[in-house]
């Protein structure tokens, strides 16, 4: 089986994270952190557990367009036109759901259009042991593995299972991570949509290899 497979340094993008709130936290904040967690976790949830409005969080400042993708306040969001690439694949469970972004009025529209990525496509692929860089184990969670940064071409490792199945997905054996397919990386890089999802390529370990357990 012969494909490439792309790990998303967004999570650890520091840039991507804009000051904003959201409707949901100033309502139920319990609730939205509960959301938060379970959304970076690539847990799928309905259309209610996302934010219908986000705004920007100071008085004095006006928000500018935002990036293509971005974090706000809890939750991953999409541009119109990273939507429209991302429709035209396989995201699992997972899909986009319409936010309004508002200044801090929570009347005036931010410039463009926006929609909330809701994760929910799984894939256990990733191979802990065959990996050679670009893991972090936090203090408060035990063994559990996140994705560092910087990260290189190829020091990801993933089996064959990543090749098969959606094209967007997350993967419980790493944290911090969003893998994508090369026919989603490639349609990104078409629409000038790539940059700030900071991919890298990830090495894909053959049945044969992966059962020996040993690093080329």
């Amino acid at each position: 089986m012969t494909g490439k497979v792309w790990v998303s340094l967004m999570m650890k993008d520091s840039t991507l994270f804009k000051r904003l709130s959201a409707d949901i936290v100033l309502n139920d904040k319990w609730n939205a952190i509960d959301a938060s967690e379970r959304h970076e976790k690539g847990e799928w949830l309905p259309a209610e557990r996302f934010p219908k409005e986000i705004y920007g969080m100071f008085y004095d400042r006006k928000e500018k367009k935002l990036p293509g993708i971005f974090y706000g306040n809890g939750f991953w969001c999409v541009s119109a036109a990273c939507a429209e690439v991302l429709l035209r694949f396989d995201l699992g469970k997972g899909g986009i759901y319409p936010v309004k972004l508002l200044q801090h009025d929570r009347v005036t529209p931010i410039e463009g259009e926006y929609f909330c990525l809701n994760f929910g496509a799984h894939k256990t692929a990733f191979l802990r042991e065959l990996t050679t860089g670009g893991l972090y184990i936090p203090q408060h969670q035990g063994s559990v593995v996140w994705l560092s940064s910087p990260v290189d071409d190829f020091s990801i490792a993933v089996s064959e299972n990543a090749l098969e199945g959606p094209d967007l997905w997350m993967d419980p054996g790493l944290g911090k991570a969003i893998f994508f397919s090369d026919r989603l990386v490639g349609a990104l890089k078409a629409a000038n949509m790539s940059r700030r999802f900071r991919f890298r390529k990830c090495r894909i370990v053959e049945a044969e290899e992966n059962q020996s357990g040993k690093s080329p």
